[in-house]
C-alpha cells in the first residue's frame, strides 16, 4: 500500500488540519469452494458434490430466505423456497417427494422448525428426507433436542457459503448418499 500524509499549519505554527491519502489495488472478488477435506481454496464456485441436489428451504424471513437461496444455489443446489413450517409439511406432502434435504429455520412463528422436524419423522421416514435446522443458537442443548428429534445436522447463523457447504457434505456423507 503506498500514500502520503501531511499537515497544513496554520500562521502560528500549529496543525490546522491534515490530509491522508492512501493508494491500493482492488483484487478481484474471489469464489470459495470447499474440496473433499473441507479446505477452502481460492477457485471458481463449481462442487459436483451438490449440483441437483433438491432442497427445500423452510424461513419465515425474507431476508435470510434469500440469502440462504442464494447460497444453496451458488453450490450448485436446486431450491425450492417456502416461508412457513405449514408450507414446508405441504410441499413434501405424505407421499414421496423430490427433495432430498429439507432445511429449517428452527424459530418460525406458528409451527417451528423442530415441530415440522418431528412431523417429517413422524409421517415420512426416520432418515429420509434430510433435515437440517438453522439457527442462530448457539447452545449445545439446541442440536441435543436436535438431534433427539432426527435432524441430521445444524447450520449456525449467519449462514456463510463455507458454513453450509461443511454441513451439507458432512450430512450427506453420514447417509452415504455422495
Amino acid at each position: 500500500m503506498h500514500g502520503n500524509i501531511w499537515v497544513v499549519q496554520n500562521p502560528q505554527g500549529s496543525a490546522q488540519s491534515m490530509a491522508l491519502v492512501i493508494r491500493f489495488q482492488l483484487r478481484p472478488s474471489v469464489s470459495i469452494t470447499i474440496n473433499e477435506l473441507g479446505e477452502s481454496s481460492d477457485q471458481p464456485c463449481s462442487n459436483s458434490l451438490f449440483k441437483g441436489l433438491q432442497v427445500l428451504l423452510a424461513d419465515d424471513d425474507d431476508l435470510n430466505r434469500a440469502v440462504t437461496r442464494k447460497l444453496l444455489e451458488k453450490l450448485g443446489c436446486s431450491v425450492s423456497a417456502v416461508t412457513s413450517g405449514f408450507e414446508c409439511l405441504t410441499s413434501i406432502g405424505p407421499a414421496s417427494s423430490p427433495f432430498q434435504i429439507v432445511i429449517l429455520e428452527l424459530q418460525m412463528p406458528e409451527l417451528d422448525g423442530f415441530e415440522v422436524a418431528m412431523r417429517i419423522r413422524k409421517f415420512r421416514s426416520r432418515n429420509w428426507p434430510l433435515i437440517v435446522a438453522m439457527t442462530a443458537s448457539a447452545d449445545d442443548d439446541t442440536w441435543e433436542r436436535c438431534s433427539q428429534i432426527g435432524i441430521n445436522g445444524v447450520i449456525r447463523k449467519p449462514v456463510l457459503l463455507q458454513g453450509i457447504a461443511i454441513e451439507l457434505r458432512k450430512v450427506l456423507m453420514q447417509a452415504n448418499k455422495v
